[in-house]
């Protein structure tokens, strides 16, 4: 055969050659184009899973949307997301893309479809504890008991792709794909499946924020209306106090003076059960009425203070101004806590009571001769705190002074233009 093909015509001979070479250069030209082919196609998935990331308001529906598209990259009819339980090594199934459809699951797995039985995917973990993506075969993976090999063998699945959820040195989750042939992977579909499991993993990041500024927004929320019931409250009970005080003094002296004390009563009643309702359920966040502070606080101190037994003097100081409601409303209860804590315990003589208006500011002073208090000590009590919080509410100042046995000054100061 040798000797016959010397024979050839050189002609012959060469061109024999050049279709070997024109087949082989055909292929390589082939093989750049299936590349930029390939990574096109990478390119508009994740163009399209980003899209869907950021415009899906459901988180659940855009991870499941990741998850389908996951399957439909690979040919997977079926597969599952995978989220870790908070502080445990443990995952549990939190949704399923099967035959393109996708499935949320509750506690009991009620559902997912029938044939998923999630609770065998996660046998596998070397793709959680390697943190890369793996290829399980289940003819061979040693980490499956006979039990599960022969469940996946029933169900007809021969290849498990394990890809994990990275968020720094955490693994916040796994993505799990099914498939009924055996199978192995193109480093770049690994690669694609990685980068879609880093959107997934950003989403979820952002669903955690969410659910963290939500519980934070809950508990300002409820120190709020805890701030405003206990002012309001305070304050009507401490007046209801008082009045009920004269009353028993009056049935002594002069009974038929108590119905006007009882009429009182049932007004301060009225006045602190009305307050409290709008505290809880928030029906005026921005009163316009608390922007007139001098009425405000004047109709607070009448309230507050009649049938005391002490001097109240109450002054209003430069030139008065309308504020924003949310700084009239705060120095009001502010105000109101001072008062009430003097009529409850100060056991004092005189109050007085000083609103200050200049060019840049306004100050509210409310001022006692009783027996005071040391103010960093920790009374126990939610008054100073909730004057406190008040006050950085609304950038203030807030100062206490206070010495046992020499009456207490408290100060609000706000610029307030």
């Amino acid at each position: 055969m040798v000797s016959n093909y010397l024979r050839l015509p050189a002609s012959t001979r060469y061109s024999m050659s050049q279709s070997d070479f024109e087949i082989k250069a055909q292929s390589a030209s082939e093989a750049p184009i299936q590349r930029v082919e390939q990574l096109a196609k990478a390119n508009a998935v994740l163009k399209k899973t980003v899209d869907v990331l950021a415009s899906e308001p459901e988180i659940d529906t855009a991870l499941g949307h990741v998850l389908c598209v996951m399957s439909e990259c690979l040919g997977s009819p079926s597969s599952a997301l995978w989220l870790a339980a908070p502080n445990s090594d443990t995952f549990h199934v939190h949704l399923v893309c099967y035959d393109g459809e996708i499935f949320r699951t509750t506690a009991d797995g009620k559902e997912l479809p029938g044939s998923w039985r999630q609770g065998q995917d996660l046998a596998w973990k070397t793709h959680i504890r390697d943190r890369h993506p793996t290829i399980y075969n289940v003819e061979t993976a040693p980490e499956l008991t006979p039990e599960q090999r022969q469940f996946m063998q029933q169900l007809g699945v021969k290849t498990l792709l394990g890809v994990p959820l990275l968020l720094r040195t955490e693994v916040i989750g796994s993505f799990t794909l099914r498939f009924m042939e055996q199978r192995e992977f193109q480093a770049d579909d690994l690669e694609l499946m990685q980068a879609l499991a880093h959107h997934a993993t950003l989403a979820i990041q952002l669903l955690r924020m969410a659910e963290q500024n939500r519980e934070a927004a809950i508990l300002e929320e409820r120190n709020r209306l805890a701030r405003e019931i206990h002012d309001t409250l305070a304050q009507a009970f401490t007046g209801i106090s008082i009045q009920l005080g004269v009353a028993k003094w009056l049935l002594r002296q002069d009974p038929t003076a108590v119905a006007d004390i009882i009429d009182r009563v049932e007004d301060l009643t009225r006045s602190g059960l009305a307050e409290a309702q709008r505290s809880v359920w928030a029906l005026r966040p921005n009163e316009k009425e608390y922007a007139d502070l001098v009425q405000q606080l004047s109709g607070s101190v009448n309230q507050m203070t009649t049938g005391a037994s002490l001097a109240i003097d109450l002054q209003i100081l430069g030139a008065p101004r309308l504020l924003s409601p949310a700084i009239g409303k705060n120095i009001l209860r502010i105000g109101q806590e001072a008062i009430t804590n003097t009529l409850k315990h100060a056991e004092a003589t005189t109050l007085s009571i000083k609103l200050t208006y200049d060019d840049t500011s306004v100050e509210l002073c409310v001022q006692d001769n009783g027996r005071g208090f040391l103010p960093d000590m920790d009374t126990g009590g939610f008054g100073l705190i909730s004057m406190s919080e008040r006050a950085d509410r609304i950038g203030g100042q807030l100062t206490i002074h206070s010495q046992p046995g020499q009456g207490t000054e408290i100060c609000i100061h706000v610029a307030a233009t």
